[in-house]
């Protein structure tokens, strides 16, 4: 004998009314949101679906739908909850960042392979050979810092975040290239390795302060071997830095959307060293003339503008180094600013330096930095 459910909604009571109450709440509660969301629609995009071939062709009913959704009042909190719900199910940081153990987050341009990337790196090999010699014609000498990979320096760190092994010697093969070609290049994998801790910030894909300050030292102490800066011992002016410790959440913790997710269903925001360096105050000698700039300028990328590293800099040599590094400006930005600038053309420095991060030797090229090279095998700047 089979048996099957019955309601009795004399038995259930009030108790029957509340799945319609509910539906009926659910309703009232998206409509009175929609209806809200959509005065914030400016009245010219109304017009433009009012016209009745609009209506009929659909057009007015997708663009509807997008208007509802970019001004939809609950995006945020929905967006934040569903981050919060990826991250503590799965450890999901989205699709940019990759996380290793202990929270450890890593940039996925740096795992990222590309078709053509030798010749890419080739490329951009010839183009910084071509300004070396270019700027040797000016008498200006030219080094090249390459910055490695975060997820080279701390790959203890990496815990299954899977780095390709053709990129194992990725940054050696190009410095090869580049000194077969007589361009001055420092290898900074030697001055991070030789650290012992943490050298690049937890949440953000550039070094922190001790990183960069042990990069900041190599390439003082190699612009002094060279002679391209004055003997010092290296040391920063007595009471030239301060340093405290405050909490810093990294780039790729504001890429993986977790910023605004509540503290309890987030990664704890990493507490880092934060100092303050004292500028270094211009020498007589240091200068081309008034307003000018200093002898040593630095374009690249926002490396130079992370972990107080142009300052360390400056502290070490005893100099100013004038930092003409750009946010986002990737492998060519700083450089082709600056090196097509009055600023250079009347005042150049006797050196330029230029960071060059390792992640951007095989991207793919754009349009810049074609119309870049084009003009570089012209012989120009």
């Amino acid at each position: 004998m089979s048996e099957s459910f019955s309601f009795d909604a004399k038995k259930a009571g009030a108790w029957r009314y509340v799945p319609a109450v509910s539906f009926a709440a659910i309703m009232l509660t998206g409509l009175v949101v929609s209806v809200s969301s959509l005065m914030n629609v400016s009245q010219k995009t109304w017009q433009e679906m009012a016209p009745v071939q609009s209506i009929v062709q659909g057009e007015s009913t997708r663009r509807f739908t997008t208007q509802l959704n970019e001004h939809f009042l609950w995006s945020k909190p929905f967006a934040k909850i569903q981050r919060a719900v990826d991250w503590n199910i799965a450890r999901d940081a989205g699709a940019a960042v990759s996380v290793g153990c202990t929270d450890w987050f890593f940039l996925n341009d740096e795992l990222n392979t590309f078709d053509g990337g030798s010749q890419n790196a080739n490329a951009r090999a010839y183009m910084v050979e071509q300004v070396a010699h270019l700027l040797k014609q000016r008498g200006v000498s030219l080094m090249v810092a390459v910055v490695p990979d975060k997820t080279r320096i701390e790959q203890e760190h990496l815990c299954g975040v899977h780095r390709p092994a053709a990129f194992a010697q990725r940054v050696e093969m190009w410095i090869n290239t580049l000194r077969k070609n007589q361009v001055e290049v420092i290898d900074l994998r030697e001055a991070l390795e030789s650290v012992k801790t943490e050298r690049y910030y937890r949440t953000d894909s550039h070094w922190n302060e001790t990183g960069a300050d042990a990069a900041a030292m190599a390439i003082a102490r190699r612009l002094q071997d060279l002679q391209l800066a004055d003997k010092t011992d290296l040391k920063p002016a007595p009471g030239a830095i301060k340093t405290v410790t405050e909490e810093r959440p990294g780039d790729l913790f504001r890429v993986s959307n977790l910023e605004g997710v509540p503290l309890w269903l987030r990664p704890p925001v990493e507490k880092v060293a934060n100092s303050t360096v004292a500028p270094v105050v211009n020498k007589s000698d240091d200068l081309f003339g008034d307003g000018g700039l200093p002898s040593i300028a630095l374009v690249g990328t926002s490396f130079s503008l992370r972990g107080n590293f142009v300052p360390f800099m400056s502290q070490h040599l005893g100099v100013p180094v004038a930092n003409l590094a750009k946010d986002g400006g990737d492998f060519d930005g700083a450089a082709m600013t600056y090196l097509q600038s009055k600023a250079f053309q009347q005042e150049p420095p006797k050196v330029v330096i230029w960071e060059v991060p390792e992640r951007m030797l095989q991207k793919p090229f754009k349009e810049s930095e074609r119309q870049w090279l084009e003009k570089l095998k012209q012989g120009q700047l």
